[in-house]
């Protein structure tokens, strides 16, 4: 099966991004300012969406599976290696500091966290997303049948924005906009995840997928930043609503950077893409363990890059280890 170089590094750069705006924003105290413009950085998750839709449907493609068997393909490579870090993350005491404890890890490994709002990011502020895209996998056949069914990748992502549209304004007029199980609800994001699908099949047919001219990309990502900032800047529902302009901006400038970066950057975000889920599920674990180790002998800005590079260490220990395991 070919592997499309473009979506390995829109994951290795998504990830990358991710994970600098958790260290930013949950440690290193630095301005608001600064802390804000790395909110940024989140909206690789978006990508991250788009990048899980291109590649369930690409390899569904390729390779039609029943419905059992696509969750126990997911069961294995997704649901095992996250109730893990769950496990471990719950061994050590200051990583989750309420009486509860018990009951957050039963939340994760039956998944009921997805519909309780104290659980959701419980063990790690990541968590949030492992409950949308579970979900996206228990509708991912019934959402291939859709796409068949209509035969037409317009209507289908008409039909996908329309829904997320709707959702977006339930979630709005309910008043849960500030509600991670409302407003990270799969129908939030199902328009991305269907943009995946569509970019899966144009490049199934053609073997190719056609990036926007560097001007367009600019002018994309200008809008798509603006956009971002305004609603950044005063949040609540807005936020709700900003899932397109942040795929424009981010998207944009992430392309521009693969179109016009050195070979040496974009090598670097593709091999990350190959231990993007691991790093993924690890990076806050090894974030609170190392400031907590290293606090008092070294600054917080070094205790950072040492929580980097423990992160893409140990999520590519975890990576080897795991595809060791499956081929045993």
């Amino acid at each position: 099966m070919k592997k499309l170089v473009l979506i390995d590094y829109l994951k290795g750069f998504s990830i990358f991004t991710i994970i600098i705006m958790h260290l930013i924003q949950g440690y290193l105290s630095l301005p608001n300012i600064v802390n804000q413009a790395s909110g940024f950085g989140g909206a690789g998750v978006h990508i991250f969406i788009i990048c899980s839709g291109f590649g369930l449907f690409y390899s569904y493609l390729n390779k039609n599976l029943s419905y059992k068997e696509f969750l126990k393909k997911r069961f294995i490579k997704i649901y095992m290696p996250y109730i893990l870090i769950i496990l471990i993350s719950a061994l050590i005491p200051y990583i989750y500091i309420y009486s509860d404890r018990i009951m957050a890890v039963l939340s994760h490994i039956f998944l009921f966290k997805m519909f309780i709002e104290k659980y959701e990011c419980s063990f790690g502020v990541q968590f949030w997303f492992l409950s949308t895209i579970i979900q996206f996998y228990l509708i991912f056949i019934l959402l291939t049948k859709v796409k068949k069914k209509l035969n037409d990748d317009k209507k289908f992502m008409i039909l996908s924005w329309g829904i997320s549209l709707i959702w977006w304004i339930i979630v709005f007029y309910l008043g849960k906009s500030n509600l991670r199980v409302w407003n990270s609800f799969f129908l939030q994001y199902l328009w991305e995840f269907s943009l995946g699908m569509v970019l899966a099949t144009k490049y199934y047919n053609s073997g190719k997928i056609n990036i926007p001219k560097k001007r367009l990309l600019v002018l994309g990502s200008v809008i798509g930043i603006i956009l971002t900032g305004i609603t950044g800047i005063y949040g609540g529902y807005l936020k709700l609503f900003n899932d397109i302009p942040s795929v424009m901006g981010y998207g944009g400038i992430a392309l521009l950077i693969f179109m016009v970066g050195s070979k040496y950057i974009n090598t670097f975000f593709i091999n990350l893409s190959s231990i993007s889920y691991e790093l993924y599920l690890i990076h806050i674990l090894v974030y609170k363990v190392t400031f907590k180790s290293f606090e008092s002998m070294f600054n917080k800005y070094f205790i950072g890059i040492l929580a980097i590079v423990f992160s893409i260490v140990l999520a590519y220990a975890y990576n080897k280890c795991r595809i060791f395991i499956l081929k045993r």
